[in-house]
């Protein structure tokens, strides 16, 4: 899993690329043929805009939410994709 960092008016220092890796261990856990991972933060104003994009096989999810706090942010956005790729698996799973 290839994982690229892109910071709009933000720096993104360890601390947030450990917590976003930590975060996104869940999404591989569900679907372990993932091949790129795309994390933009961006700020907003006040508020701090996190999306991110999971290509796999043929499909790409993404999923975009934004909060004042980055760790809200980032485990909202997390969550959205961890449901899209569990909703595709069973599917997958439930088709065969």
């Amino acid at each position: 899993m290839n994982l690229s960092y892109t910071g709009r008016h933000v720096e993104i220092d360890g601390e947030m690329k450990d917590y976003i890796e930590k975060r996104l261990k869940k999404v591989k856990f569900y679907f372990d043929q993932i091949i790129q991972v795309n994390v933009i933060l961006e700020k907003e104003r006040e508020n701090l805009v996190v999306e991110i994009k999971v290509s796999a096989n043929h499909d790409v999810y993404f999923a975009k939410h934004s909060s004042t706090e980055w760790k809200e942010a980032v485990d909202n956005v997390t969550d959205k994709i961890e449901n899209e790729v569990k909703k595709k698996k069973d599917k997958i799973k439930d088709h065969h």
